[in-house]
């Protein structure tokens, strides 16, 4: 069994956040252990309210749990406060937990903010030091670049920029107008993942299964380029079972198949 540390917020409505992350590691038939950051009132329309959690309690949600076991590999979305990202890069710094996969969520679809304004230029320097691999969408590139990303070479660009910074990078393109790349830049070559748009307004979600499963599949022991390819194909695979769940924009369904760690993972 592979235990994924997932680090994020609550989503109400069920479709995002560490509920999605959950079904997520499971769904690939690992073990996830969970650490909340931030309480939402949501549903498919947008979000209502935020909770946060303080800083202190995230560590010791973390540290509690890794007093009993170990991760094979982390995933961190949601962290809302400055405090909840100081926590956690002092917690990366500490323990060295490998294989981290930082989703740097900053707003919602809606465009309610989801990181504090001044939260974001410590997650620049705080923790994207300490992490495996940072998997942005076009605009969390634009912002963690400081350049325009809007297609497939400006991914290119922004994601040599993010990597002086520390981490690998996946920028997701799946809001490219006439493509859907996500791109890997591992400090030597760029790697393109294509795939044809999927009609559906079902996508709720999708960014933070993708980050999910990016960290499970990095936890049993496969180079970034094959997690990469097989997050990219496991968040597909939800999209195109996306279902309605609400009013608004409905859910992507992570749910077991033939990328099962157990089906696909390599010896050792």
């Amino acid at each position: 069994m592979k235990w994924i540390l997932v680090i994020a917020g609550s989503d109400s409505c069920g479709g995002a956040g560490i509920q999605a992350d959950i079904k997520t590691v499971s769904s690939l038939g690992a073990h996830a252990l969970t650490a909340v950051t931030a309480l939402t009132a949501q549903n498919s329309l947008g979000i209502g309210a935020i909770h946060r959690i303080p800083g202190k309690f995230l560590s010791r949600q973390i540290e509690t749990v890794l007093e009993d076991t170990f991760p094979h590999a982390a995933k961190i979305g949601m962290l809302f406060s400055s405090a909840n990202v100081r926590e956690m890069a002092r917690i990366l710094k500490r323990y060295s937990i490998p294989r981290t996969v930082l989703d740097p969520v900053i707003a919602a679809s809606t465009g309610m903010a989801l990181l504090e304004p001044g939260a974001f230029p410590l997650l620049k320097r705080l923790l994207l030091p300490h992490i495996t691999v940072v998997t942005p969408n076009l605009e969390e590139a634009s912002l963690l670049s400081g350049r325009r990303v809007r297609s497939l070479r400006d991914m290119e660009e922004a994601a040599r920029v993010i990597k002086d910074l520390g981490p690998n990078v996946v920028i997701t393109g799946g809001h490219l107008k006439r493509a859907c790349v996500d791109l890997l830049y591992d400090g030597r070559e760029m790697h393109r993942f294509h795939g044809e748009r999927i009609a559906t307004e079902h996508t709720h979600g999708s960014g933070c299964v993708f980050s999910t499963a990016l960290a499970t599949f990095l936890a049993v022991h496969e180079d970034l380029r094959i997690a990469t390819e097989r997050a990219h194909e496991f968040t597909r695979s939800a999209i195109v079972r996306g279902y309605a769940s609400g009013k608004g924009a409905g859910a992507v369904r992570p749910i077991p198949g033939e990328q099962t760690l157990a089906g696909r993972s390599r010896k050792g």
